[in-house]
């Protein structure tokens, strides 16, 4: 099913990972460190048999360090770029898209599907986890930005009015907007929900697209969602873990009933022995070869050009707009074309919330007059200015 004919909006968020950032996720730049601590972690609960996935994420991290490594052989790539998660992930969907099915790491031959299948498995773990709920990292989070904007949002005429593109994998915004009574949906057609942890009572974090009462606003993520799920070798379907975990333990992670399940370690182990050891994160990387072949993909990339092309306001909030996602910048340009086309053109007005210069020129170049000259600043700081005037007007 294909979500048309979007009404008009008053505004588009587009999130980037500098939004999620308050919550001490890393940046696809930075995802080299935190791995690594998450990887110490791992080898503790495998020794002390603490958790049923901790093995096979730990072979997942095992196979991307070898293909990491294999990048590095490249004169082309400096250490920064071999840093960079999306560049890693580009190159070997890039080796699967040219045909190549075998190549060798560390002396040892593997399928390229394996590989990109293991860089799924470690991203997942690398992002499926929300600090915002982890009580032993409030030191590290910035949960004040997030209560302003949601307060802004709240307060502003948008509320009912507005929705969500992002590029994130990570659950931030949907437990965010979980917890402020307006929880969002997906437009995905046709999936099927997975179930963590048994209950009597579903514990739903988010609506349904068929039920005519949703009033939260429509989320569309362009690069899949850690939540998301599908058979790695040849299925269409779609698997969403959208419901919270239940009375019963979620492997050895414990009881989740009142959080999102999917952030429990095990629930990845959940997830194989209950619906197949083939399922994937639905993670995908910024290529041209993102949308061959996934329809429920498509439905989210068609939805996105509809309310690019029919909003009044988009703002741009942590997403650098790098020169490497030209795919990107095609659907802007796509929106835009097919908004001009119609009678009594307005283009819609731009706003950039992001710390660097060089991220606000590039907006500058691709937006022309329609762009809102703002000063650099981070999410945190802008949330206290900017935002809330912007919702208001």
């Amino acid at each position: 099913m294909v979500i048309s004919n979007t009404k008009d909006l008053d505004i588009v968020l587009f999130l980037g990972a500098g939004f999620s950032h308050d919550a001490a996720l890393p940046l696809m730049t930075e995802a080299g460190d935190p791995s690594r601590k998450d990887n110490e972690d791992l080898l503790k609960h495998a020794k002390n048999r603490s958790k049923n996935a901790a093995e096979t994420l730990i072979q997942s991290t095992e196979i991307f360090r070898k293909f990491q490594q294999f990048c590095k052989q490249s004169p082309t790539l400096r250490d920064t770029d071999v840093e960079n998660v999306e560049n890693i992930f580009c190159i070997a969907e890039a080796i699967s898209e040219s045909g190549l099915n075998y190549i060798e790491l560390d002396n040892q031959e593997y399928k390229i599907n394996e590989i990109i299948h293991n860089i799924q498995i470690w991203l997942w773990k690398v992002y499926h986890q929300l600090p915002l709920i982890d009580k032993k990292r409030e030191k590290e989070i910035n949960p004040d930005s997030y209560e302003r904007f949601f307060k802004a949002l709240l307060a502003s005429k948008a509320i009912n009015n507005f929705a969500v593109i992002t590029t994130n994998y990570d659950l931030v915004f949907e437990y965010l907007s979980w917890i402020n009574n307006t929880p969002c949906y997906y437009p995905l057609g046709e999936s099927e929900s997975i179930s963590l942890g048994g209950g009597t009572k579903p514990y739903v974090y988010i609506n349904s697209q068929d039920d005519k009462n949703t009033k939260g606003p429509l989320l569309c993520k362009l690069h899949g969602s850690i939540n998301y799920f599908q058979n790695s070798f040849g299925s269409d379907k779609l698997y969403v873990a959208n419901l919270l975990g239940g009375d019963k333990p979620i492997g050895k992670s414990g009881r989740w009933k009142n959080e999102l399940a999917i952030l429990a370690v095990d629930a990845i182990s959940d997830i194989w022995r209950d619906y197949g050891n083939n399922l994937s994160p639905v993670i995908i990387p910024p290529t041209y070869a993102k949308l061959t072949g996934q329809n429920w993909l498509r439905n989210i990339w068609h939805t996105a050009l509809d309310i690019l092309s029919k909003t009044k306001k988009i703002i741009f909030i942590g997403y650098s707009m790098p020169d490497s996602d030209g795919f990107m910048r095609a659907l802007i340009h796509s929106a835009l074309a097919i908004r001009a086309s119609r009678p009594n053109f307005i283009p819609p007005q731009v706003f950039v919330i992001d710390p660097s210069p060089n991220t606000h020129q590039r907006y500058q170049e691709l937006f022309h007059k329609t762009y809102k000259l703002l000063s650099p600043l981070t999410f945190s700081e802008a949330t206290k200015s900017v935002i809330p005037e912007i919702f208001q007007r």
